[in-house]
């Protein structure tokens, strides 16, 4: 017998040494909506104050048969692409489920993405047809006349009444249901594929993991963009039972967020690091941690900085559930669960932990040459478990370059303790060589936005003919008066907590770092603005543009 991914050969003597697998049939992810309606059709499910709009579950299950059924009108079949276009309303939710139901494949843009990004997804992602809001309808009139798509479905618009329900499509466990964006924070969007399998073990882990006591009497409030992570959590709450309430505002408001959660007595919530500050600057200085009704405060998507994380569990205490993962791993690498938050403790350069592994998901830290590292030592993320998704859409390279070995390589760099807590330290492409010497910008701007006149930063290497590579740090500060003398300041601060060969060479402040329509630090536009030299205020460097 051969071997592979260094795994040992298969016994001569087992009597399955040749066994291969029965196909099975398997289970589409909607069948939850129908198990859910069916334990709880009266209890709501979408609350949508925009559109003064609540359903059932009863309810949701009828409107997203309807959609399926209007789907399959248009001619969609099974793995057909549904691009959906939409900023978070009710019936993006009902369409969400609905392409889902028919057997179609969900390509969600970030409703914040430039028309050239969505036209670049477009052509990639091959869609039967688009559903849209009828806010992008020049966006989808560009598409159509670029025909690019020629069937559209307008949300909204649609009459149920004149369809026949059905029930959900027959499916394999590999047949594509969710074409997963990546951020694209350096790059154009990777589109990594989750099966009916792999979505079935996401929407498992998520429940057991991340918020495992919640029930159909909970609240969970929608802030960032289904299109992303926010999709997955909201298609969670089947196992839960608990209503999805999508948050009113246009923009991050931390009082309107407040207001939501008192209105309708939020239990859990999906945010990134940016919004969780927001919210936890937002709470009411008169009211104690435990004057609030949520249990379970999400956040993902991005390092959360120490001082910021320690800032957010003082206001709201015991109900913050950190997780770590990728796009391609809906982020079930790792969880720090509310118990553990405040109590383990930092490492030498103030970075905290992102928690341990998740449920069915095994984590390895590996060398450049593949070798599996012992507790401490810095090396690659790598991951394995039924959560990692089936690989990039016709992306040969990508996936030669993140799958290898059985594992998937997740680009970034940290350690694991004797405990099995995760360390990260940075990510591989962040990385810059500076006089020889590999730099990772993370422990540097962990320690920057510590600094009371920071509030946030970005550590950028550029070419340089001297040091072949220089770091510039871009920090966000509200100081007014001598620019120098913050920055001598800020050179003492890090030489006396760094290695010199880390300080960055320069500093140059903003008012606010550029950001990616799904809120992490715009660090390829960064780079380019400072290579270049452009003589621009950093802060207004267009993103996706």
């Amino acid at each position: 017998m051969t071997t592979m991914w260094n795994l040992s050969p298969i016994s001569n003597y087992s009597p399955a040494r040749d066994f291969t697998p029965i196909p099975r049939r398997g289970v589409n992810v909607a069948e939850f909506l129908v198990q859910t309606a069916s334990r709880l059709p009266s209890h709501p499910a979408v609350v949508d104050d925009r559109s003064n709009t609540t359903w059932t579950w009863q309810e949701l299950r009828e409107k997203v048969q309807f959609a399926a059924q209007a789907l399959k009108s248009k001619g969609v079949q099974r793995r057909d692409t549904v691009m959906l276009l939409s900023t978070n309303t009710a019936h993006m939710i009902q369409y969400f489920w609905g392409i889902i139901w028919a057997g179609g494949v969900v390509a969600p843009p970030n409703a914040k993405m430039s028309y050239r990004e969505i036209e670049d997804l477009t052509r990639r992602t091959a869609p039967r047809v688009i559903v849209a809001h009828p806010d992008f309808r020049e966006t989808v009139e560009r598409l159509v006349d670029n025909k690019l798509v020629t069937t559209v479905i307008w949300l909204g618009e649609a009459s149920d009444e004149e369809l026949t329900p059905s029930a959900p499509e027959g499916v394999m466990g590999d047949d594509p249901m969710w074409y997963f964006f990546t951020s694209g924070s350096t790059g154009a969007p990777k589109m990594a594929v989750f099966t009916h399998a792999h979505a079935g073990s996401v929407l498992m882990n998520h429940y057991c993991d991340l918020f495992p006591t919640e029930d159909h009497n909970g609240r969970s409030l929608i802030i960032a963009p289904l299109s992303h992570g926010a999709g997955i959590h909201m298609l969670a709450q089947v196992f839960t039972g608990a209503a999805s309430v999508i948050y009113p505002g246009d923009s991050l408001d931390g009082e309107l967020v407040w207001e939501c959660i008192d209105k309708y007595r939020i239990t859990n919530a999906f945010t990134v690091p940016t919004i969780l500050n927001k919210i936890a600057r937002a709470y009411p200085e008169s009211r104690g941690p435990s004057d609030h009704s949520m249990k379970y405060v999400i956040y993902a998507g991005a390092p959360m900085l120490a001082h910021d994380q320690q800032h957010a569990l003082n206001r709201l205490g015991k109900c913050l559930v950190q997780y770590f993962g990728l796009g391609e791993v809906t982020g079930s690498i790792t969880a720090l669960r509310p118990e553990e938050h405040g109590g383990i403790p930092e490492d030498a350069a103030g970075i905290g932990t992102c928690g341990r592994p998740r449920t069915s998901i095994q984590i390895s830290i590996r060398s450049d040459d593949g070798d599996r590292l012992a507790p401490y030592e810095h090396g690659e993320v790598c991951v394995a478990g039924p959560t990692v998704c089936a690989g990039y859409l016709n992306d040969d390279k990508a996936n030669a370059e993140a799958f290898k070995d059985g594992w998937f390589h997740t680009g970034d760099i940290g350690y694991v303790d004797e405990r099995g807590y995760l360390f990260l330290t940075g990510r591989k492409s962040d990385m810059y060589i500076s006089g020889g010497s590999n730099v990772y910008p993370r422990e540097i701007e962990e320690l920057l936005t510590a600094h009371p006149s920071v509030s946030n930063s970005a550590v950028i290497g550029i070419p340089d003919e001297k040091w072949g590579e220089k770091g510039v740090a871009v920090i966000e500060t509200d100081r007014v008066g001598d620019l120098n003398e913050l920055e001598h300041e800020l050179r003492a601060y890090l030489k006396a907590n760094l290695a010199a060969y880390k300080v960055p060479k320069v500093f140059k402040p903003t008012v606010q770092l550029p950001l990616t329509a799904y809120g992490k630090v715009a660090r390829k536009e960064l780079k380019q603005a400072l290579t270049e030299d452009i003589d621009i205020d950093v802060a207004t460097v267009r993103v996706g543009k």
